[in-house]
């Protein structure tokens, strides 16, 4: 398995990933953002997209921003292949750039919460509509 910034020749198959691997009906699918594959487009260009390859074949994506005024890292959307899922994969992915702290929103009544908190993500803050989770190096 390698995993790595993708680069441009990984843009369709990245784009056809999210599209398989990220279901609409999901509640923690909370923008129509994350099926654009013009957004997919830009963050590849942009150096802003992680993904774990086996055999040449996508596994594995997210998508993020550093934000360099707030010393943090916005996870912006993420997909594991089913067959990967359960394995620590995606803390493998985020250890590339765990440089500073990463953050997620994810609507406060989905129940995909549950996932953060089970692998070891902090609970920030929470709102009525997102609950801020914070995945970090620091203790590992």
């Amino acid at each position: 398995m390698q995993i790595a910034l993708a680069n441009p020749t990984h843009i369709f198959e990245v784009v056809h990933f999210f599209n398989v691997n990220l279901d609409r009906k999901n509640s923690a699918v909370f923008s129509d953002e994350f099926f654009c594959p013009l957004g997919i487009k830009a963050a590849i260009r942009r150096k802003q997209m992680i993904v774990a390859t086996v055999e040449g074949q996508v596994v594995g994506a997210f998508r993020f921003y550093r934000k360099k005024t707030q010393n943090k890292i916005s996870l912006y959307q993420f997909a594991i292949s089913e067959v990967y899922r359960g394995q620590g994969l995606l803390k493998k992915m985020l250890n590339t750039i765990n440089d500073l702290p990463i953050v997620a929103l994810c609507p406060t009544d989905s129940n995909f919460n549950e996932y953060y908190y089970k692998s070891g993500w902090k609970l920030q803050e929470q709102s009525d509509v997102f609950k801020i989770w914070v995945f970090s190096n620091e203790g590992r």
